[in-house]
Formats: structure tokens, sequence, C-alpha cells
């Protein structure tokens, strides 16, 4: 029991590591926004902060584990709720206010799927070591938190597709081969050719006429 929370309080500080970088990046970039951005963003801003009600009702102190441990889970309690009341707000602004660019929509992305990583092992203490009243309200919000950041990742695939076709040159036509013309036959008189003169007739010598006899 206690090396499986072991490896549960590991993900969950690693993953804790990556929140501070969430919230920096490159300056937006104008993007094509997608048709359902409005109800994605709608449904991150519910599960985030239905996460963070029921965060803040956690009684990790209840929970069967060490004093270290629940002290550690505790403050991964305590940043998961930072970050969803604090982070997630700005970043879905950002967001709004770029009309959905995919570097502003990406930043939005890495920080939900940092979230998802220690929340869900946040969960997996909570029915190890936790109260049932405890795992059921992590393991729903788990399950939002998640579904959000599939339709964000949809979304960002979908956006950067539209982006590459509009960048994307368009290919010049090939020109039809055209039929070759068909050779003429010319004719040469070798005569003429050379040069040659038409033959002369051969004028025929008049007989000799006979001499009179002398008398």
């Amino acid at each position: 029991m206690k090396s499986a929370l072991a490896v549960i309080l590991f993900m969950c500080s690693a993953a804790l590591a990556l929140t501070g970088q969430a919230t920096r990046g490159p300056a937006p970039v104008a993007g094509s926004p997608a048709p359902d951005l409005d109800d994605i963003l709608t449904r991150v801003q519910q599960a985030s902060q239905a996460t963070s009600g029921d965060l803040a009702r956690l009684r990790i102190d209840k929970w069967k584990a060490e004093s270290d441990q629940k002290d550690q889970l505790q403050k991964i309690a305590d940043s998961l709720s930072r970050n969803l009341t604090k982070a997630v707000p700005g970043l879905i602004g950002e967001v709004q206010s770029s009309r959905g660019s995919v570097s502003t929509t990406f930043r939005l992305y890495h920080n939900i799927n940092v979230v998802c990583e220690y929340l869900n092992s946040l969960t997996d203490a909570a029915g190890s070591v936790g109260r049932r009243e405890d795992y059921d309200p992590l393991n729903r919000d788990a399950s939002a938190v998640n579904s959000a950041r599939q339709e964000l990742s949809s979304y960002i695939e979908q956006a950067a597709s539209t982006m590459e076709a509009k960048l994307r040159p368009t290919p010049t036509p090939t020109p039809a081969p055209q039929a070759e013309a068909t050779p003429r036959r010319i004719v040469v008189d070798d005569n003429h050719s050379k040069g040659a003169s038409p033959k002369k007739k051969k004028t025929s010598s008049p007989s000799p006429q006979a001499s009179p006899t002398p008398m």
C-alpha cells in the first residue's frame, strides 16, 4: 500500500513541476476558430469550477496514510485548486481574446493536460487510501476534465489543418501534351536532283547516193 502511494505521489510531484510553465508561451497568432469553441470553453470552465469545489471539501486528514504522505497529497490538492481558480480562467480569457488562435488554445490544452495528470493520480490515491465520499466526486471530476481535454485536442487539430490548407500553395496545372503533326513525305526526283540534262535524239545521216556509171 505504501509503495503504491509513493508511486502516485511521485507522479503527482512530476506533473506539479510543469504547472508553473503552463501560462507562459509565444505571442498569440490569429487562427481559424472552430464552430464549437465556445461550447468547449464553457465545458472546461464548468469542469474546473466543479473540481475546485470538490477539492475544497476533501478531508485528506482522514485518509489512511502516513502523516508525510497526507501532507504531500494536501499540497497537490492545494496546487490543483490554485491552478483551476487562477490559471485556467486566465487561459480561457486569452483564447477568447485571440478568437481561438492555435497558440493560445494549445497553452490552455497543455495546462489542462497537466491538471489531468495529477488529478487522475490524486483520484487514484483517494480510491486506495481515501474515503468513498472523497473518491466519488474526484472520479466524476477527472472524467469531466479528461473529456474537455479531448475536445480541446480535436479543436487544435482541426484549426491547424485549416491553417495549413490556407498556407499550402495551389499547384500549377500541367498543360496537356499536344499531338505531334504527321511529317509530310517529300518525293525527290533523282535525275533532277543530280542536274542530268535530257538525252538528245540521234539524227540519222543521209544514205550515200550511187555515183553515175561512166559511159
